[in-house]
Parts: C-alpha cells; structure tokens; sequence
C-alpha cells in the first residue's frame, strides 16, 4: 500500500470546473487566470449542473454518488469493518457573486481525500461519506444552513409549505421540482465524526502569517425579515411633515441595528443585507420597505439582548414616523461548541503536515454548527487572502488549498487509527 497524498493539481483543475458553473461572466473579473464570481443558487439549474459534475468526480474516487431528498450531494464508501462513518462536508450554493472556495472547497477536498486513499489502495475500517449540502448560505428562503437543518430534522417537513422563497415558491414545492438526475443516496445514519474544511472568511489567518488552523467553535446568529408600511404619495405635492416615509424609516433601523452591534463590542455584529421598497419610482415617497437584520455573537445572552433591543428600535422608529412594522419570527442559531477529541486529531495533523498547531473561532455560521449537536463534529480553515469573502474577490492560495485537504486527509487517517469511534445515530428526516 502506498502513502496515500493529495493530487494538488488535482484539486486546482476540479475547484476551477467547478466555478464555471454559474459563473458570473461580467461580474469581478480578477487577475489574470483567476475565475470570475460565481452566482450558484439552491436548486437551480446550475446547480443542478454542479451536482452532476461533482458526482462523477466521486465515482472516479470509488464512492457511490446520489442526492437525497433534501437536494444534497452524497458520496459513500464502505468501510472494512461495521463501524460508524467518518462524514467530510460543506456545501455547494454560493451567495450572489460568491467566490470560488467559500463551500467548495471543503467539499472537493473531501472527494480529492477520498480519491487519495483509493489510489493508494488504502481501505478504512470506518465508512466513509463525502456531502455537498444544498442550501447553507440562506439566500433562496432567507434561512441559513438551511439543507443540514433539515436533515436532521430542525426546520420540520410540515412546515416547508409555509416556508416561501424570494422567488414566490414555497420549499416544499422547490423540493418536489428539483431533480438533478442522480440516483437516491442517504447520509449515513450511524456516524462517528463530522469533519469540514472552509476558508476562514476573515483575516486572522492571513494577518497572523499563519495557514491553517482547527476551529474550536462557532458563533451564534439570529436573523428575521422586518416589513415597515407607511404611505406611498406624490413625491412633489406632499409635503415633508406629512409623510410616512418607509425608507426613511427602514434607514434609521439599519442605523439602530449598526448602533446595537456597535455598543455590544467586538466580536458582535449586526447587518442589514438586504433591503427592498415599494413602489420604487422616482416619484413617489415609499410606502413599504422590507430588510433583513442579522446578528452574531459568541454569546448567546447577548444574542438574545440584541434581538429585543432591535425590536424595540423598530416600534420606536414606526411610532415616531407614523407607520406599522412587522417583525418575522427570529431564525437563531446559538452558538455552538466542537469536539475537543476532533480538534486534537485536527491538530495533530496540522503539525503533521509541516504547519504550527493554531486554534481559533468561526465568526461565520457553517453547516457543522447544524451536525455538532449530533456527532463528534471538527472544523479546518485555511487563510482567506485578505481576509475577504462572499465577494468576486475571495481568494485562498492555491497551496494553501491543497494544504487544508492534506490535513482533511491526515485527520481522517488518524481517526480510523483510534479504533471504533463512538457512534452517534444521526435524527435523520428522510421520509420513509
């Protein structure tokens, strides 16, 4: 048997192909040889398309590739004994002109992993799963992580009727239609580890001279969508103190949510990403304006504080202005602890690939935050240059790349050479 090694030209060439698919072609055009931002949205066709290429890249590292119902990318190889799965994982969506790494990257290292280990003729005792997640960056229904949520069953299937996307369709409706053309797979029910490589998607890295690092937990998030109705009227014969203005209104919401995040101190953070009004003519004082509010924190007291001070603000600011406000149900995520065994393992591979041990937090929600509560669970994150993300602009070294799926690789070999890891039963929502 052979040392089993990372194909770093491999997984360049398959992080590239992969980019092309929903592509944005006018949009952030970077440096020479660098790929354009990427607009690839939960079940869409590109998608669709980027499901299909990916699976055939899990055939050619020996694991079998389907999606579940859920719209996941999943690929399994059995193990040599009847023990629980080590799971490698990220998601395949992007945010709206998203770069090339932020998800991706952790799934194709987990396939380049697997790959690794067939070519070098080396069989695990333990299964093993590589997933591509549908939906965690939240942009189509405004929920994020929301394909592992429901996986394990935290948004119910009797409520994706009433969960509606951006584009009027319900989930349960957008599930029913979506068909990537792949067999049916499941995620493995008994599982001994969860594992996903990310790009940091801040500086820490980059600014510490450092490459990698293992994650000792993630913050906590809470996100609603808030409506303001005013009054709309003529722009030119209303007079100032007799509008009802919503966009006024929703702008001194994101001033108060900047204002909230800003007292509460680093690392808190507040955000208001996305913002609409009605009727949206030059001349006519909006009646209706609709945002989302996000909060992080690592502290889940604070969290919650956060959350009431900017309902608050929002009564206030409607009051004041003569208008109503509807504040949707918090969609929070409390911050979330990793394994210390996985870190440790993690650690250890790190130093075994040449880098200094590092530990450090996620500012940003991913898809272990979901699985943790569940499974041993342990995050990778290698250097975001810049500490950019969510932009045309992220870039990751490619080295710095092919190292994160090099310590993938190391750490999985270190789990299968504890013996039998506990096994955990996953709450698995697959319908029957």
């Amino acid at each position: 048997m052979l040392d089993p090694g990372i194909n770093a030209d491999r997984l360049r060439s398959r992080l590239e192909r992969l980019a092309a698919v929903g592509a944005d072609p006018d949009h952030g055009r970077q440096d020479p040889g660098r790929p354009h931002g990427v607009s690839r949205f939960p079940y869409s066709a590109a998608h669709a398309e980027a499901m299909r290429l990916v699976a055939a890249w899990m055939v050619e590292a020996g694991l079998e590739a389907g999606s579940d119902e859920f719209g996941d990318l999943v690929g399994l190889r059995a193990g040599e004994e009847g023990w629980p799965a080590i799971i490698l994982a990220s998601h395949l969506d992007t945010v709206p002109h998203g770069g090339i790494f932020d998800g991706a990257l952790g799934v194709l290292a987990g396939v380049e992993a697997a790959q690794a280990l067939r070519e070098a003729g080396c069989r695990l005792r333990h299964p093993l799963a590589v997933i591509g997640f549908a939906d965690e960056e939240g942009h189509a229904f405004n929920r994020g992580t929301l394909a592992s949520r429901m996986l394990v069953g935290d948004v119910p299937r009797e409520q994706f009727p009433a969960i509606k996307g951006y584009d009027g369709r319900t989930l349960a409706e957008v599930l029913a239609a979506f068909d990537p053309g792949l067999p049916r797979a499941r995620c493995p029910a008994l599982a001994g580890a969860y594992l996903e490589l990310h790009v940091e998607q801040g500086p820490v890295l980059a600014s510490s001279g450092r490459r990698v690092a293992a994650v000792t937990g993630i913050t906590g998030m809470a996100r609603t969508a808030v409506t303001l109705e005013g009054e709309a009227n003529h722009a030119g014969t209303t007079p100032m103190a007799a509008r009802k203005d919503a966009l006024v209104a929703a702008a001194e919401v994101v001033l108060a949510v900047r204002a909230a995040a800003d007292a509460a101190g680093p690392p808190a953070v507040g955000t208001v990403g996305r913002l609409t009004i009605g009727p949206g003519a030059t001349n006519i004082v909006p009646g209706r304006a609709e945002l989302t509010v996000e909060f992080r924190t690592p502290d889940g007291d604070l969290l919650t504080d956060l959350c009431a001070r900017c309902e608050a603000d929002i009564g206030r600011v409607a009051a004041e202005r003569g208008l109503t406000s509807q504040v949707a149900p918090w969609d929070r995520k409390d911050p979330v602890p990793l394994d210390e065994g996985i870190r440790q393992a993690i650690a250890g591979a790190i130093v075994a690939a040449g880098c200094e041990s590092f530990a450090m937090p996620s500012g940003a929600g991913h898809d272990a935050m979901i699985l943790a509560p569940h499974v041993a669970a342990g995050m990778i994150f290698v250097a975001s240059v810049g500490g950019i993300s969510h932009s045309p602009r992220e870039w990751t070294a490619w080295e710095d790349a092919a190292l994160g799926a090099e310590v993938v690789l190391r750490t999985v070999l270190a789990l299968d050479a504890r013996g039998p890891l506990p096994a955990r039963r996953l709450p698995l929502a697959y319908g029957d």
